[in-house]
């Protein structure tokens, strides 16, 4: 009887193990190139900055760049919501952009072509 029981719990576990892996992961959405325009508090752009886009999820892209003089970046980024962040700490951007904050995000879509970021103090 205990051989038995042994030989259904392994078959058992075999079955649920290849069911487990018997789906294919979620195909990651197409990326679409974006344009990010970040304004400074003041008005200004926000020129030379280090820009960060960072995925919200694991099936996105990170993104960004170095803004022109103008504020913009070029990026691919994959629809979905992102948070941003400035790395070096630019004296130009308020402290609390400096990291990465869940208050501080973005929606990308598929249609999405241009992003604008309006830091405020």
């Amino acid at each position: 009887m205990h051989t038995r029981t042994l030989g259904l719990s392994a078959v058992g576990l075999v079955v649920a193990l290849l069911t487990g892996c018997s789906g294919s992961p979620p195909a990651k959405a197409d990326p679409v190139d974006v344009t990010v325009t970040v304004t400074l508090p003041k008005g200004q752009p926000g020129k030379d900055l280090q820009l960060m886009m960072l995925p919200t999820s694991s099936q996105q892209l990170q993104g960004g760049g170095k803004t022109d003089a103008a504020g913009k970046v070029k990026t691919k980024l994959t629809p979905g919501q992102y948070t941003f962040a400035f790395d070096g700490n630019p004296a130009a951007v308020p402290k609390k952009y400096h990291g990465n904050d869940a208050n501080h995000t973005v929606e990308v879509t598929n249609s999405s072509t241009g992003l604008e970021i309006k830091l405020t103090d």
